[in-house]
């Protein structure tokens, strides 16, 4: 029975003091091929991150590689992702130089200083992803997909056990993708573990694996009988246009019955945006019409229009009240005058 190389126990995915995940469990093998899918935003760089220790496991048990992440030391951290090759969706190579000598500074930053062995490493590589021929072109010559190959050369220079590729088709066209992925998966027949976060579901279907699904803040396996709804399914839109009969009738009852796109989106789109316009223009009108609410507790872009009946029931309320605040202040004006002074106690 093969060793697991991912192991995580009640693991919690923190970032920026924000759960992302929690109660994480899973047990990936040594040699499996897995996809980690979700839609943006669910989780699946944070997990990845958190493997190569760029996030730190604040709660749960992980091992990855051999090496335990809640008490790994800093030190420790290059060590391990030496055995992680990482493919990262943006490539994040230096565009200052060519691809041997990218290829060769993280050879010498890991450690290698002879220049035979690296050269050696780099053709290995080179021709392994099938980009023997590019070691002196800049990256700005090559196209999405023979940067994501280099990349990819870049993640297998130290033989890494495991490799985690974060969205690595993100930013290639489909047919690069499938060359791509086909060529990951000819590495894990090599005893390679491929981890593999996408939300191209039509991948999983190419190329078959085991799949782990980001959703709701858990992380799960895919299965038969645990199914999750991160493909989002649209329902087929309706053909514009129907042969309709020539008999005059039967055409009109088909003609009702037409729905075309344009008509479907419509209906699809607009009634929401119309409902919550009025729900807030009745909610609105609802709250000025009492009377400690004003207009101007609101951002209005015109204030309400009053009738003349309106305007004279204003007037007339506004003297009453005029009146009312006058007689106050004179009550309270006659309250605050001193008492008057008793002229014969004084004498």
């Amino acid at each position: 029975m093969a060793e697991s190389i991912i192991k995580m126990e009640g693991g919690v995915i923190r970032q920026q003091k924000n759960t992302i995940l929690k109660n994480v469990n899973l047990n990936i093998q040594s040699g499996e091929f897995v996809y980690l899918i979700g839609k943006v935003g669910s989780g699946k760089s944070s997990f990845l991150k958190t493997l190569y220790a760029e996030l730190p496991l604040e709660y749960g048990n992980a091992e990855v590689a051999g090496f335990q992440l809640k008490r790994i030391k800093k030190s420790q951290i290059p060590l391990l992702r030496r055995r992680c090759g990482i493919v990262f969706q943006d490539f994040k190579l230096l565009i200052d130089r060519n691809v041997y000598e990218n290829l060769a500074f993280v050879l010498k930053a890991t450690g290698w200083k002879n220049k035979k062995a690296i050269q050696e490493r780099i053709e290995t590589v080179l021709t392994q992803v099938g980009m023997s021929d590019k070691q002196t072109k800049m990256p700005h010559q090559l196209s999405g997909g023979e940067q994501q190959r280099i990349v990819l050369a870049r993640a297998l220079l130290n033989a890494p056990p495991l490799i985690l590729a974060d969205e690595p088709t993100g930013n290639i066209d489909p047919e690069t993708s499938y060359q791509l992925i086909e060529l990951l998966k000819g590495i894990c027949e090599t005893g390679k573990t491929i981890l593999i976060a996408t939300h191209q579901y039509d991948l999983i279907e190419k190329f078959p694996g085991r799949v782990f699904c980001c959703e709701n803040g858990s992380l799960y396996e895919k299965t038969a009988a645990n199914t999750c709804e991160c493909k989002e399914e649209t329902l087929p839109l309706p053909a514009a246009e129907e042969i309709i009969s020539e008999d005059s009738s039967s055409a009109t009852v088909a003609a009702e019955k037409i729905v075309t796109s344009e008509t479907l989106q419509e209906t699809t789109t607009q009634p929401k945006v119309a409902i919550q316009e009025a729900e807030d223009t009745t909610s609105l009108l609802g709250k000025i019409d009492c009377p400690e609410i004003t207009a101007f507790d609101y951002e209005l872009s015109s204030p309400p229009t009053l009738s003349v009946k309106d305007e004279e029931n204003g007037e007339n309320a506004e003297k009453k009240q005029t009146t009312e605040n006058q007689e106050e202040i004179e009550q309270k004006e006659i309250k605050k005058m001193p008492p008057a002074l008793d002229l014969e106690l004084i004498d």
